[in-house]
Formats: structure tokens, sequence, C-alpha cells
């Protein structure tokens, strides 16, 4: 199935503490290249976003972003670091020894000593996390696929398009490839009647009537050009990732109606060369945005 490398994706899902949304915008790109922005706490959800993802697509530049919502507030706890307090405490009974300071503390005292009382967020598990990543990941990546697919079809049957206009370019040149070698037959009787006898006028004429006809000869190019034409048809049916092999066979189409061009011997057949090649670009243009 032919896929588009373009499209958009979102992803929405929900635990008792979060709600997580995943937005996935795909564009164009020679390979797989997956940029994210996720919270810098959620390192291990984002690599595990990224191998997803990998599983899924195949080419193309994606730009995944996740939205945290609390649905709760997380709440905050005060813990007692009691062995840094007893260590202080210690050290304020040895320094009482020697300088007069009250045997009780006062809150203010406790609290002024650094890291005695630590304020704690409560923390959304990891598990947590991975299943919420792996439901919103999922739901994105198919709603961004379905796209994808659907435009993947529009740039089939504009493809395909193409593709009869370029045959009918072909059985143009075919046409005028075969009524070349007749002219130039005539054109050639009419010199060599000028400048031969005529005993050696019908051994000239065939020698160089066979030059020509082989100098002009594209029936070896018309064959490559069927079988990857051909092969263009059998590859539009594939269900993998198909982007780059149509993009090589378009560039032998391109080299086989390069060489046509360069035997033509005809005004028609020129025409007809150009009229392929500009029609060979456009199916390389559409063939670029294929996964």
């Amino acid at each position: 199935m032919v896929r588009s490398m373009t499209g958009f994706g979102r992803g929405v899902t929900t635990t008792d503490q979060l709600q997580l949304t995943v937005e996935i915008r795909s564009v164009n790109h020679r390979f797989l290249e997956i940029s994210t922005r996720f919270p810098k706490e959620w390192t291990e959800a984002e690599v595990f976003a990224k191998k997803v993802l990998s599983t899924k697509v195949s080419r193309g530049k994606l730009d995944v972003s996740v939205y945290v919502k609390e649905l709760e507030p997380l709440g905050q706890t005060v813990k007692i670091n009691w062995n840094l307090v007893n260590t202080y405490k210690e050290a304020r009974d040895e320094l009482r020894k020697q300088v007069p300071l009250d045997e009780k503390w006062s809150m203010s005292e406790i609290l002024q000593l650094d890291q005695a009382l630590i304020l704690e967020m409560k923390q959304v598990s990891k598990e947590e996390i991975l299943n919420a990543v792996k439901v919103a990941v999922e739901e994105a990546a198919q709603v961004l696929i379905q796209m994808r697919q659907r435009e993947g079809q529009e740039l089939l049957e504009t493809i395909l398009g193409f593709k009869k206009a370029l045959e009918e370019q072909i059985v143009i040149i075919k046409e005028v490839s075969q009524q070349a070698v007749e002219k130039y037959r005539d054109k050639l009787i009419e010199r060599i009647k000028e400048i031969s006898q005529a005993d050696y006028l019908e051994d000239r004429l065939l020698t160089e009537v066979a030059i020509f006809a082989e100098k002009a000869d594209i029936a070896e190019e018309l064959d490559r050009l069927a079988s990857h034409l051909k092969q263009l048809d059998e590859t539009l049916q594939e269900d993998t990732s198909i982007g780059r092999k149509l993009d090589f066979l378009m560039q032998e189409i391109h080299r086989e109606i390069n060489t046509i061009g360069s035997k033509n011997q005809s005004v028609d057949a020129a025409n007809a060369v150009v009229q392929a090649k500009a029609i060979i670009e456009k199916m390389r243009e559409q063939v670029q945005n294929i996964e």
C-alpha cells in the first residue's frame, strides 16, 4: 500500500493522576528521523516512545510532542533528615560544653539547619508513565498512519495518471522511430542519385540505411522501459516501504528516455521525448513524498 510521508496524529490517555496527550507531525525525509519533546525527567519514556514509532514507520521526519495535565494535585510531603539532625545535635552538645547555649532548641533554629527538613513532591510511578506513553503513542501513530495512507492513495492515483501519459508518449516515440528509417531511406535515394552511378545505387543505399538503422535503433531502450514500467506497477502494489525503490525506478526510466533522445532523428520524436521527460519529472516529485 502506498503511504505518504506527511501526516498528523494525536493520542490521548488518562491515569488516576494525569492526562497525557501525544501529537506527531510527519514530513518528508530520506530516512527515519524522530525528534521528541518530553518532560526532562521522562527520559526512559522518551526512549521507549522512539522505539515504538520505529516499528510502525519506516521513513519521514517525525516531531513528537507530549503534553501533561495533572488531574489532581500531586501534593507535597516534608521528611526529617534524622541522621543530619542527630549529627547537628551531637555537635551542639559538644559546643555547649565550651559555650553557654540554651539546652532546648527553638523551631527557628532547627529550620535553619541546612537539609534538616526535606520537601518532597509526590511522584507518579515509572510504570504508570510508561503505560500511559505507550497507549498515547500507539493511538497517535495509528491516526498518523491512517492519514498517510489516505494521502498515499491520492499519490497513487496521481502517479498512475502520469504513467498513462508517459506510455502515450512512448507509443508516439516508437511509431515515429520506425518511420524515421523510411524517411531517411527516401532522402538517401535522392542524394545518391545525384552523386552515384545507378549500378552502385542499391548496394550503397542498403549500406547507408543499415548504418542509420543501427544507430537509430531504440528497441533495447523500449524493452527496458517496458520492464521498468511493469516493475513500477508491481512496486506500487507492495505492502512495504517503497519510496526509495520507486525513486530508483524513476532514475532508470529517465535514463532510457535520455538515451532515446540522443538517438532521435526526427522532430516528432524529439517533441515526444521532451514531453516524456516533463512527465517523468512530475512523477519523481510525487515519488519523493512516498514512504
